[in-house]
């Protein structure tokens, strides 16, 4: 029985995190305060895996472990969270050697500093989950991620960090400086679609406060990425310019720049892309006594070549919720046009909520123009005071600017919660899986859970 290194590395950083920053919050007089989670869970699955053609019925016992650690002060937050899952199967064909392995892992730490005049805040995440697991979905640090509809075997392994410093925030004159590194890394995995790739970005912007309705701003950023492919391929976006931005009295805000775009790859050290051009972008925001009314219009250059969109926004605040709506435009590069949609809905009730999220947006992805589809839908009911029942559903798609096949993936689930005492909570439900794979085979998988909870609450 072995249990893989993520599992001891999760453990290992939440007992040096808590004891790294405990005195340090301590001091500052905010101290930390700290929710552990457990659960512990039998799931029956048919296809478990999400194999081509199923395989064996298979039962396997799934433990959870959360851990998440905050400290608010006046001028500054601090927030870990850690969370792994460890599963142990159980069926004809497992051995003493896989009967028990860490299924994922993810950390996380976030950092926030306000004072009077600056701002400064960090952010860094590290994740690992076997691929055929739907464990982050469809998102990857609230961005679309299409890798996410590949199954494939074997893992993935992200990490990301970011770092933001604004000065002068009340100043005449200021500045804004970002930078963000990420990684990902495949292992045992047969996909030609899943190589390993490094990406780095900064951006900076000087802003000048011309009056106290108007600021004017110069900007400058580039951005790199290290595919390492079949042919190792490097890509290099870069952008300068200058804008304005202003609110009126009106409850009107705006923002224009115009910017020089630039895209280079190179494969085996020579130029093999490049696209350039002049960039737009302009947004204008009508406060209004229910919400909000916006303008979107962008013309940018990377290196799938020049995308122009335009978007209608409109957000009304509704008394037990809200309501995003988005209808737009997207026009790539000799491609079709596309329509682009955000609806987001939220509302809560006494006994019920319900959120519900879709979007159709374009994304670039190794050069390629991509159009994404996904939608999100979450609903909870209490039943009585100790139980409740919720059903989810969601839906992921990425395909190329035109085409009108790619690969999908979708999944619903339904499930039934009681407190079994004050501390103790149950869970039992189902879970379907259906993926199609443009130019593969679909896969399905059919899944019933039981899982009992924990949380456990501290303070130092």
């Amino acid at each position: 029985m072995t249990i893989p290194r993520p599992g001891r590395l999760t453990l290992a950083t939440l007992s040096l995190t808590a004891i790294g920053l405990s005195p340090a919050f301590s001091q500052d007089g905010g101290g930390i305060r700290g929710v552990l989670t457990f659960s512990q869970g039998l799931e029956l699955s048919d296809n478990p895996d999400l194999l081509v053609g199923g395989e064996e019925t298979e039962i396997r016992s799934v433990t959870g472990l959360g851990l998440s650690l905050g400290s608010e002060t006046r001028t500054q937050q601090l927030r870990f969270t850690a969370n792994t899952q460890i599963e142990g199967a159980f069926g004809s064909d497992t051995t003493a050697d896989d009967t028990l392995s860490a299924d994922f892992y993810r950390l996380g730490l976030n950092y926030g500093r306000q004072g009077a005049n600056s701002a400064l805040s960090f952010s860094a995440n590290l994740s690992e989950s076997q691929l055929q697991d739907d464990v982050f979905g469809f998102f990857v640090d609230g961005a679309f991620d299409p890798d996410a509809l590949i199954i494939d075997g074997g893992e993935r392994r992200t990490t990301s960090m970011r770092l933001t410093l604004e000065t002068g925030i009340q100043a005449p004159l200021g500045f804004t400086l970002s930078a963000s590194t990420s990684s990902t890394d495949y292992d045992g995995t047969t996909d030609p679609d899943l190589f390993d790739r490094d990406s780095q970005s900064l951006d900076a912007t000087a802003r000048l406060r011309i009056n106290p309705a108007l600021d004017g701003k110069i900007l400058a950023g580039v951005s790199r990425r290290d595919d390492f492919g079949a042919v190792t391929s490097n890509r290099e976006n870069t952008y300068f310019g200058a804008g304005v931005s202003g609110e009126l009295g009106s409850g009107l805000s705006f923002s224009s720049d115009i910017r020089f775009d630039k895209s280079e790859t190179r494969e085996l050290g020579s130029v093999v892309d490049e696209d350039d051009g002049i960039g737009l972008t302009f947004d204008a925001t009508q406060d209004r006594p229910d919400g909000s009314i916006g303008l979107s219009l962008s013309s940018r250059v990377d290196e799938s070549g020049r995308r122009t969109t335009a978007s209608v926004n409109r957000t009304y605040d509704l008394p037990n919720g809200g309501l995003t709506l988005s209808l737009g435009i997207a026009d790539q590069e000799d491609e079709d046009m596309e329509l682009t949609t955000r609806v987001t809905y939220e509302r809560e009730l006494a006994d019920a909520r319900l959120k519900a999220d879709i979007v159709q947006s374009p994304s670039t992805r190794d050069g390629d123009a991509l159009l994404n589809t996904s939608i999100r839908l979450n609903y909870e009911q209490e039943i009585n005071s100790v139980s409740s029942w919720d059903a989810g559903f969601s839906y992921g798609a990425s395909s190329a600017f035109g085409a009108s096949d790619g690969d999908t993936r979708t999944s619903a689930s339904v499930a039934y919660r009681r407190d079994l005492t004050a501390d103790w909570g149950m869970r039992a439900g189902v879970e379907v899986i259906r993926i199609e794979d443009d130019g593969g085979s679909d896969r399905n998988s059919n899944t019933i859970f039981f899982t009992v909870d924990r949380d456990f609450s501290f303070g130092f």
